[in-house]
């Protein structure tokens, strides 16, 4: 019976501690800051070419557009990510476009339609305009944008008007660009953002679409994407 009562004390006090010990663990645990995340953008792409048609008339056929992206924090204000992604994009139809131009085209050997798959691979740091130590402290919403250099392998079909009728031919290229992406985020939860991200990615080639010298510029794919961005834990045991 002694021996009973002299190990209640004890067990009291542990019932107290634990308590403590547990927040103790919590308050370490969102101390250390989660400087690394990943997400994950689904969209819409298109192409500035020079068969697609007009884009500041939103005269442009859209594909599907995915990205995955892991990024790291190396300041309060700005972190460097990198971002894999793939985008479909394919040109006006045949009747969107003057006789005179088709001629034209058809004269000089350019393509007249083009569908593409494209993949491209970029690293880039991101400023974002509202900065914070801690993943605990980042701010409701925020606004972000980058430049930085990638490299894009286009996949495409191409045709062409021939004297004996249409013809097609498949063609693929790799393509230094300059990406320029920016963002609005809005936070969920403690380790999860949603945003809307844009981006254009300026190539240095004229030649995506199979068509050179119809428009002033380059061909520039676009996309416009949901993100989802996920912090992710350093320490080992904890999500």
């Amino acid at each position: 019976m002694k021996k009973i009562l002299s190990t209640i004390p004890f067990l009291l006090a542990a019932a107290l501690l634990f308590p403590l010990t547990v927040s103790s663990q919590n308050f370490y645990k969102e101390k250390v800051s989660r400087n690394q995340y990943y997400q994950v953008g689904l969209g819409l792409g298109a192409m500035y070419a020079d068969n697609s048609g007009r884009i500041r008339r939103v005269e442009v056929k859209t594909g599907p557009s995915v990205s995955f992206t892991y990024g790291r924090k190396i300041h309060s204000h700005i972190d460097l990510r990198g971002n894999l992604g793939y985008q479909r994009t394919q040109s006006q139809d045949q009747d969107y476009f003057s006789t005179q131009v088709i001629e034209a085209w058809r004269t000089s050997g350019q393509a007249l339609a083009s569908k593409n798959n494209q993949v491209y691979l970029d690293l880039m740091p991101t400023l974002h305009i509202i900065g914070s130590e801690n993943h605990t402290q980042r701010k409701r919403i925020n606004l972000y944008m980058g430049t930085g250099f990638g490299m894009l392998l286009n996949l495409n079909q191409e045709t062409r008007l021939e004297s004996n009728g249409p013809e097609t031919s498949n063609n693929s290229m790799v393509v230094g660009y300059i990406p320029v992406r920016g963002g609005l985020s809005y936070k969920l939860n403690l380790y999860t953002d949603i945003a809307f991200e844009g981006s254009i990615l300026l190539t240095f080639s004229d030649k995506l679409d199979g068509n050179e010298g119809f428009n002033r510029f380059n061909d520039h794919p676009v996309a416009g994407q949901i993100v989802f961005r996920h912090y992710i834990n350093p320490l080992k045991g904890y999500d």
